[in-house]
């Protein structure tokens, strides 16, 4: 029984070590592939840094004027900044597909992916790379090398974990927001504009929402999981905190997967069965 359990297990590993595998090479290839054009990918890249940098300047001008907003400073917007852009540019740059789910479901382009040996959602997921968000992960970098006070080999190791995990709460919200069109249909734009809610209000202190809309950043648009629990785990670090950010990403992706799972199990298209070549 006990040799049965490790067969399986040693089973699961190895998918999930082809996958991590596979990720890395599609990515390679839609880099490789935006590279080819390389004075607009040059101007994308940098075009999206300058818009980002025009975001934070907002908050250097605001900070001028107001240096406290509830015990965060400039710096640690410099850190939500970081924290956020960061995670979208690579969640977006490896998974741009993701923004494809609904409209494919709308229009029964899902069956191309169906149609492959492979999981439909890592398939829909590297299908396409966003290569401007190559600016923003930049961006996050830059910011946080230079403007989040000081960097020590500690704070980097923290930080790198927070992103991690609220990289996967990031990821797993989309898919989530997505996958609500296999229930309620023509779901596309408001699927987007969720996930843009989602990056809006976690470029803003979270502690200047109370309320309905304090309640709503803690479950609907999980904006203080995101963004705000992470940046207080790199100001103060407390393995309490951690937990329950690792629990709820651990919740959040389950959720995404049984709602993505459930609606595939529902989803009823026309004659697009066409492989993708």
């Amino acid at each position: 029984m006990f040799r049965l359990m490790a067969d399986k297990l040693k089973k699961f590993g190895r998918r999930r070590l082809r996958y991590v595998w596979l990720t890395g090479e599609m990515i390679k290839r839609n880099f490789l592939s935006a590279m080819e054009y390389r004075t607009a990918f040059l101007i994308q890249v940098g075009g999206m840094i300058l818009n980002d940098f025009g975001l934070l300047l907002i908050w250097v001008i605001f900070f001028q004027k107001f240096p406290s907003i509830n015990g965060w400073h400039f710096e640690d917007m410099a850190l939500v900044f970081a924290l956020a852009t960061i995670n979208y540019g690579l969640t977006l740059f490896a998974f741009r597909g993701l923004h494809d789910i609904a409209r494919s479901v709308s229009s029964g382009e899902l069956d191309h992916f169906l149609s492959a040996p492979v999981n439909p959602l890592w398939h829909v997921a590297t299908s396409r790379a966003g290569i401007s968000d190559i600016g923003d992960t930049l961006f996050g970098v830059i910011v946080y090398c230079l403007f989040t006070g000081e960097v020590t080999l500690e704070k980097t190791g923290v930080f790198a974990v927070v992103v991690l995990v609220s990289g996967v709460i990031m990821f797993s919200f989309m898919v989530l927001m997505q996958s609500l069109a296999f229930y309620v249909g023509r779901f596309e734009d408001a699927a987007d504009q969720l996930f843009f809610l989602l990056i809006g209000f976690a470029l803003y202190p979270q502690n200047i929402f109370h309320g309905a809309l304090k309640v709503v950043m803690l479950t609907i648009v999980p904006a203080y999981f995101a963004a705000t629990l992470p940046v207080e785990l790199v100001r103060s670090f407390n393995w309490r905190w951690l937990g329950v950010l690792v629990a709820f990403a651990v919740f959040i992706t389950a959720l995404a997967l049984w709602v993505f799972n459930r609606g595939l199990k529902r989803y009823e298209s026309g004659n697009l069965i066409n492989t993708r070549m």
